[in-house]
């Protein structure tokens, strides 16, 4: 690498550094890197972009990947725990032999990617592009939702999570609300499947109040849930 290229490179270092310093959200890139990588936990990772990158039997828990592309790579026997990808673009991707386990994809382009030889348990697929999937199938502990949701939801338990939508230990990774501070039915849904609205609206109550916990996934919310009620 030459002097200029070198001298660039640590330009655009020390302002990422810095950026991270004021608590501004860097987006992680990389492409075309010829080492396999390995897996992270408890991250937020906002627009990311990885192009054909290996992360071959790496380990991801409890991660929130958000407006992003991952596209071309591989995770070959990776294992996926408590992951959401909300509209990612996840194109040409192989998951072969990949555990998906409490995972959501949201809103995410899964053309032409391999699934072969992978597991689920509790995983969903709301309102994905699933053009030529590779080797997909549905089965037990697969999940695809395509019809928004039609439930008459309280104005109790809306207010509770718009008030949550402003507390950012809770929500400022945007996980049952959206940027714009509205609520994300889909995922109000899922929690609803196994909670009763009145459930919810309490146990909400008491976060807003009491949480000290920083919330990354879904799966989060469902793990605070059964710690509340002991389900």
């Amino acid at each position: 690498m030459g002097k200029g290229k070198k001298k660039k490179k640590a330009e655009l270092k020390k302002k990422r550094l810095q950026k991270i310093k004021l608590g501004k959200n860097v987006p992680f890139t990389l492409s075309n890197c010829p080492k396999n990588l390995k897996g992270i936990k408890n991250r937020y990772e906002y627009k990311i972009n990885v192009h054909h990158c290996q992360f071959n039997q790496a380990k991801f828990f409890n991660i929130r990947y958000r407006s992003g592309h991952i596209t071309q790579s591989t995770f070959k026997n990776a294992n996926l725990d408590c992951v959401d990808f909300i509209s990612v673009n996840l194109k040409n991707s192989k998951f072969k032999g990949t555990q998906f386990k409490n995972c959501v994809f949201m809103n995410c382009n899964l053309t032409d990617a391999d699934f072969e030889n992978a597991k689920f348990e509790n995983t969903y697929f709301i309102s994905c592009k699933l053009e030529n999937l590779k080797n997909f199938f549905v089965s037990r502990g697969v999940y695809i939702l395509s019809h928004y949701p039609q439930e008459q939801i309280s104005n109790c338990l809306l207010e509770k999570i718009i008030l949550m939508s402003k507390n950012e230990k809770l929500e400022k990774f945007y996980i049952l609300t959206t940027e714009s501070k509205r609520v994300n039915f889909w995922l109000l849904h899922l929690l609803l499947r196994k909670y009763s609205e009145d459930e919810l609206t309490k146990f909400f109550h008491k976060l807003l109040y009491s949480n000290r916990k920083q919330f990354y996934t879904l799966n989060d919310y469902f793990l605070s849930l059964q710690n509340y009620y002991k389900k």
